[in-house]
């Protein structure tokens, strides 16, 4: 059993290697298994191709991000429809920011290659989900919120405009800055002054 486990580790971080020197569609599993010191079948035990050696470094921490925005979310839906009022005060989303941020960068090599080296796996457009899950989101809270708002409409092309900045903003910390400690003061300050704004941007 410790063999497995060790040959396994041994074949992720070759393969991590191999993906961020070659991304994706150029990795070569015979390099991998080669500095792995394995067979090609060996590689074929733990994993089904190419696609599934990726998706075993970068899915389980990407499963926790969607889980962590979830989690967020429904609380703070639940919170609006208990008072269905909004008040923006700075600071109000740190922790959420601390808890993204810190899983971020406890993953940080295997958010790197999801956003930079996923062409040609299904991970690809993972951009795109979240900005949708997150758009999705904001709708919901802004159509509570416009019940007490009689008379304003929904600007949707903002909507989907602010989803997009919000992502756009960590994926530059991810890619960018290494420190976490500095990432968290930058991304407190961004999701102040978005947040603090929505109001204005979404409604009309």
């Amino acid at each position: 059993m410790g063999g497995e486990k060790e040959t396994r580790k041994r074949l992720i971080e070759s393969a991590e290697t191999e993906f961020f020197e070659k991304g994706y569609l150029k990795a070569s599993l015979r390099r991998i298994c080669a500095s792995a010191g394995v067979t090609t079948g060996a590689l074929y035990f733990f994993f089904k191709d190419k696609e599934d050696l990726f998706a075993a470094i970068v899915e389980p921490p990407l499963d926790e991000l969607v889980k962590l925005m979830s989690v967020h979310f429904s609380a703070e839906r639940e919170m609006l429809k208990s008072s269905m009022t909004y008040h923006h005060i700075d600071g109000d989303h740190d922790d959420f920011s601390a808890a993204l941020v810190h899983h971020i960068y406890l993953n940080h090599s295997a958010f790197v290659l999801l956003l930079t080296k996923s062409q040609g796996t299904r991970f690809e457009n993972c951009i795109e989900k979240m900005v949708d899950m997150i758009e999705k989101n904001y709708l919901i809270v802004t159509e509570e919120m416009m019940q007490a708002m009689p008379g304003r409409c929904l600007n949707k092309y903002m909507l989907h405009w602010l989803a997009h900045m919000i992502v756009d903003a960590f994926i530059h910390l991810v890619t960018h800055e290494r420190d976490e400690g500095t990432a968290l003061v930058m991304i407190s300050r961004i999701m102040d002054s978005l947040v603090g704004c929505w109001v204005e941007l979404l409604l009309e």
